[in-house]
């Protein structure tokens, strides 16, 4: 190990001797692959913090890499259709985040937006505890879950859900403070009152909640304490939106056609 560290010290005192009168000088090379300075500094911003070990540890790992990414390459790796294809999905995946985020980073919400969404939700700002009451229902199969949720989605329950055949037990839960769960019901405050939760997967079961009481025991705080909150909150829900519109925009901007058959009978 330490004859490595030396040969790369070696290696980056040369390069930088070599290279101390260019501005981006090459720090770094395997085979033809060259690895300069500006291209460190892109991948690795903490770069001119680091001490000596920091970066020979960051160039021992990418000399590391470089190796086995040519000797992949040298095998025909790249030609694999089944690479190809993850390939191909991860850029569109990128491609995607990256242009939506240029929306989402312009976006502002406005002092009148704020105070709307303070109003409108009084709930997630509140002094206190919340008393809730409800049920999480159990599901053997996904499929039992699913057809559960798709006939119950729109009923609005005020009284614990009745046994159905298509759900495997019920587990009531009574004015509780906390969660009964925090996987199928993350927050009390914001689960929706009297409507089923779409099915979700946690710890090895098929669950759906609802929630058919809650009181809330206390005051709403002042604005002036929860404004950094009211901000994010709105922030997110401002971007929901405008996102939704431009997507709606696009989407009537170009012509889209799409099979039924290939969807299963009911």
């Amino acid at each position: 190990m330490k004859f490595r560290l030396s040969l790369i010290c070696l290696l980056a005192f040369v390069f930088f001797t070599a290279c101390s009168n260019s501005e981006d000088p090459v720090i770094v090379s395997v085979g033809s692959t060259k690895l300069r300075l500006s291209e460190i500094r892109a991948m690795a911003p903490e770069w001119d913090s680091w001490g000596n070990r920091e970066r020979l540890s960051f160039l021992d790992h990418w000399i590391d890499e470089e190796i086995i990414f040519q000797e992949a390459e040298s095998n025909g790796v790249l030609e694999d259709s089944a690479l190809s294809q993850q390939i191909e999905s991860m850029v569109r995946k990128m491609a995607v985040d990256y242009f939506l985020q240029t929306f989402t980073d312009s976006m502002l919400v406005t002092d009148a937006e704020k105070q709307e969404y303070y109003k409108s939700h009084p709930e997630q700002f509140l002094r206190g505890k919340t008393v809730a009451s409800g049920a999480i229902l159990y599901f053997s199969e996904w499929k039992n879950g699913d057809t559960y949720y798709r006939s119950h989605k729109s009923l609005v329950y005020d009284s614990i859900p009745k046994q159905h055949y298509l759900v495997r037990k019920i587990v009531e839960f009574d004015s509780v403070e906390t969660t009964p769960d925090s996987c199928i019901i993350p927050n009390l405050q914001e689960i929706p009152v009297g409507h089923i939760t779409p099915m979700k997967a946690c710890e090895g079961a098929l669950k759906i909640a609802v929630v058919v009481n809650r009181q809330d025991s206390a005051d709403v705080l002042p604005f002036e304490e929860v404004a950094e909150d009211v901000q994010t909150r709105a922030w997110l829900e401002h971007q929901k939106v405008v996102l939704e519109r431009l997507k709606k925009e696009w989407k009537s901007s170009r012509p889209i056609f799409m099979k039924t058959n290939v969807f299963e009978k009911d």
